[in-house]
């Protein structure tokens, strides 16, 4: 029965430390400004930050974009995402 209300209190801190790891909308419209010279924040439309960071990563990968996207960092990444996905929400 310990182990369990042990657990149940535990639940909170997962979810803060999930929160915690989602990039910062506010931030990410700062760091998007290279990706709004092609884009559109309603090209995201309808997908999640976790796609959205999925298609960067790719990009950062791929010949098809500037070679400034490599200067994203992990955590610039999260942020652009989720400024895209936050605005492709609107």
């Amino acid at each position: 029965m310990k182990k369990l209300a042990i657990a149940l209190m535990s639940l909170p801190l997962v979810a803060v430390s999930g929160a915690a790891l989602a990039g910062d909308a506010a931030a990410g419209a700062e760091k998007a400004t290279l990706c709004l010279d092609c884009h559109m924040a309603d090209d995201f439309s309808g997908l999640g930050a976790e796609e959205i960071e999925a298609l960067i990563v790719a990009a950062k990968g791929g010949e098809d974009h500037p070679p400034e996207i490599g200067d994203l960092a992990d955590e610039d990444i999260a942020d652009v995402a989720a400024f895209f996905a936050h605005e492709g929400a609107k």
